[in-house]
C-alpha cells in the first residue's frame, strides 16, 4: 500500500511540476524573461519534483557498488534537471528537429527501461507519452501556417524537464547502467549545442574576442553542408547516439562504446570531407540546356529537337560530330581523359541508356526521353528519305554491315545509301591483301559526299576515330551509333517493347550475348556512384 501512495505522490508531482513547466515556457515566450528569473521558477519547480520523491540519491561506478550522494542528492538533481531543460528549451534555432530529437530521445529511453527490466514502470508511462506528445507536436508544427513557425516553442522546456526525469527515475537509478554514460549519449546533441553555444559566447567575450557564437547548426552550414544536410547530420547523431546507448545499457561494454563512437566520427569526417571537398558528378550550365553528369555535357532534348538540329547541320555544309553515350560509356568518361574531352567537343550528346534517364532523375536533373543509337539511326533514316539525304555506313563485320544496308534499303525505301564499309579495316594508307586501309576508306567517304556518316565500332574506338579525322572527312554529319548494326542486319534480335519502355533492354542484351556480363558487372558500381552523389547533393550547400 506504502508503495502504491508513494507511486501517487510521483506521479502527481510530476504531472503538477509538468504543468508549471509549460506554464513558464507559455509565459517566457510572450515576455521574454531574464536569464535569473527564469532559473529561479525552474529551480522552484525542480524542488517540487525532489519533495514529491524524485533524486538522483546513487549512482554506479565501475566495480559494482554504489556512490551514494547523500547530502549532494538535492543540489546534484536541480542541476540535472535545469541543465537538460535549458539544453532542450533553448534549442529553438533547431526549430523542426526539437520535437523529432525528443522523440528519438524519449523511444530510447523506452527502450533502454524495457531491456533492463527492473520494473521501471513510471519511466516507462512517461516515455511513452512523451513519445505521443512529441508526435503531435511535430504533425502541428507540420500543419501550422505560421512562417516563423516557433508557436510550439513554449514547450521545448517541457520536454528538456520531462526527459531530465525520466532518466532520473529509469536509467540513472538502473543497476544496469554505466553510471551517466547512457543518458548523456541519448540527450547527447542537446547538451553539447548548448554548452558549445554557451563556451564560445563566454571566450569570445572575455577571452578570444573572435569566436563563433553560433551553434553546431550553424557550424555545419559554414563547413558546406545545407541546411537541410545539417538537420540530417543532427538527426541522424540522435539516432546512432541512442542506438549506442541502448547497447551499452545491456552489454556494458566499454570498448563496444569506444568502438561505436569512432565509427560514427570517421561516417562524419568522411561525408564532410565529401562535401566539402567532392565534384559534383550532375551540374546544368547556365542556359539550362545542358546537363553535365560525370564531366559529360548531355543536351537536355527530345528526339524531335535532335533531329531538328541534325538538319541544320546539314544545312550548313561544315563537319559535324555526334555521339549517344549510354550508361557504361558515361562511366567510361571518369577513367577515360581522352573520351571524356571527345565528349566535351561533341557538337551534340543524347542520353543513351536508361541508367541515365534513371540517375539524371533521381539527382533532380531529368531528362524528357531516352535517345538510343538504334532509335536514332531509324529516324535519321525516315528524314533522309524525306530530304533525300546521302548516308555512309562504316563499322561491323563485312556481312553484318551488308545486311544492314539490305535492311534499311527494304525498310526505307528511296533511302541513299552511297557507301558503306565494315569496321575492320587496316590503319595504313594503302591497300593491303586486297583489303582497303584507313586512307582509302576516308577517300572514298570524301568521293561520295554523304550528309550523314554513321559509324558503329564501338565506344571510345567510334568517337575517337570520328574526332581524329572529322575535319578531313567534311561531313556534316558523323554520329557514333555503337552496336546498332548488329541489330539492324537481324543478327542480334531487339528487346520486346514492353522490356524497351522499362528500361530492361540491357538484360535482353545480355540474355543473347552473354559475354556482355564483363561490361554489366560495372552497373552496380555506377548505382553506388549515384548514391553517393545523392547524399552530396542532399548535404551540400548550392554552389554558385
Amino acid at each position: 500500500m506504502a508503495e502504491w501512495v508513494n507511486f501517487l505522490i510521483r506521479i502527481a508531482g510530476i504531472l503538477f511540476a509538468g504543468v508549471l513547466m509549460i506554464l513558464l515556457g507559455k509565459y517566457n515566450q510572450k515576455k521574454k524573461l531574464t536569464s535569473w528569473l527564469k532559473l529561479f521558477f525552474q529551480i522552484i519547480i525542480a524542488l517540487i519534483i525532489i519533495t514529491a520523491g524524485v533524486k538522483i540519491e546513487f549512482l554506479r561506478n565501475y566495480s559494482d557498488g554504489y556512490w551514494y550522494l547523500n547530502q549532494l542528492s538535492i543540489p546534484i538533481t536541480i542541476i540535472w534537471l535545469i541543465t537538460i531543460t535549458n539544453s532542450i528549451g533553448q534549442t529553438d534555432e533547431l526549430g523542426d528537429i526539437t520535437p523529432i530529437t525528443v522523440l528519438i530521445a524519449a523511444l530510447t529511453f523506452f527502450v533502454v527501461s524495457i531491456f533492463q527490466r527492473q520494473g521501471l514502470i513510471i519511466a516507462e508511462i512517461l516515455s511513452s507519452f512523451l513519445a505521443v506528445f512529441s508526435i503531435v507536436i511535430i504533425f502541428l508544427k507540420k500543419k501550422s501556417v505560421s512562417k516563423k513557425n516557433n508557436t510550439f516553442s513554449s514547450y521545448y522546456m517541457f520536454f528538456g524537464f520531462m526527459l531530465a526525469i525520466i532518466a532520473i527515475v529509469g536509467v540513472l537509478k538502473s543497476t544496469a547502467a554505466l553510471t551517466l554514460l547512457t543518458p548523456l549519449l541519448i540527450l547527447g546533441f542537446p547538451i553539447v549545442d548548448t554548452s558549445y553555444s554557451f563556451i564560445a559566447s563566454f571566450l569570445s567575450d572575455n577571452y578570444l574576442g573572435n569566436v563563433s557564437e553560433s551553434k553546431l547548426r550553424q557550424q555545419l552550414i559554414e563547413q558546406g553542408f545545407s541546411w537541410k544536410g545539417a538537420n540530417m547530420i543532427i538527426i541522424a547523431t540522435c539516432i546512432y547516439l541512442s542506438v549506442i546507448a541502448a547497447i551499452v545499457s545491456v552489454k556494458e561494454n566499454l570498448f563496444l562504446f569506444l568502438t561505436m563512437i569512432g565509427m560514427g566520427y570517421l561516417a562524419y569526417y568522411w561525408l564532410r570531407h565529401r562535401v566539402s571537398n567532392g565534384l559534383s558528378i550532375i551540374n546544368v550550365d547556365e542556359s539550362g540546356k545542358k546537363v553535365e553528369f560525370f564531366g559529360v555535357p548531355i543536351d537536355r532534348i527530345n528526339c524531335h529537337q535532335a533531329l531538328e538540329r541534325i538538319e541544320w547541320f546539314i544545312r550548313t555544309k561544315e563537319a559535324h560530330f555526334i555521339i549517344t553515350p549510354d550508361t557504361l560509356a558515361i562511366l567510361r568518361a571518369r577513367k577515360d581523359k581522352q573520351y571524356l574531352e571527345i565528349a566535351k567537343k561533341a557538337d551534340m550528346v543524347t542520353p543513351d541508356g536508361a541508367g541515365i534517364l534513371w540517375a539524371t532523375a533521381f539527382l533532380e536533373e531529368p531528362f524528357s526521353e531516352r535517345i538510343t543509337g538504334i532509335d536514332m539511326v531509324k529516324h535519321i533514316c525516315q528524314l533522309a528519305v524525306e530530304k533525300e539525304y546521302k548516308l555512309y555506313l562504316l563499322g561491323a563485320k563485312a556481312e553484318v554491315i551488308e545486311k544492314t544496308v539490305h535492311n534499311l534499303k527494304k525498310q526505307f525505301p528511296g533511302i541513299k545509301i552511297v557507301g558503306y564499309h565494315h569496321g575492320y579495316f587496316n590503319n595504313s594508307n594503302s591497300e593491303t591483301n586486297g583489303e582497303k586501309g584507313e586512307s582509302d576508306i576516308i577517300n572514298d567517304i570524301v568521293m561520295q559526299k554523304p550528309d550523314i556518316l554513321l559509324v558503329g565500332m564501338g565506344v571510345p574506338k567510334q568517337e575517337t576515330w570520328i574526332f581524329q579525322n572529322k575535319n578531313r572527312l567534311g561531313v556534316p554529319v558523323c554520329i557514333g551509333v555503337g552496336g546498332s548494326f548488329d541489330v539492324l542486319s537481324g543478327k542480334i534480335p531487339r528487346a520486346p517493347l514492353w522490356m524497351q519502355n522499362h528500361g530492361m533492354e540491357w538484360f535482353f542484351r545480355l540474355i543473347k550475348e552473354p559475354k556482355r556480363v564483363k561490361r554489366t558487372i560495372y552497373l552496380p558500381y555506377f548505382i553506388w556512384l549515384v548514391l553517393l552523389a545523392k547524399i552530396e547533393l542532399l548535404f551540400r550547400t548550392e554552389r554558385n
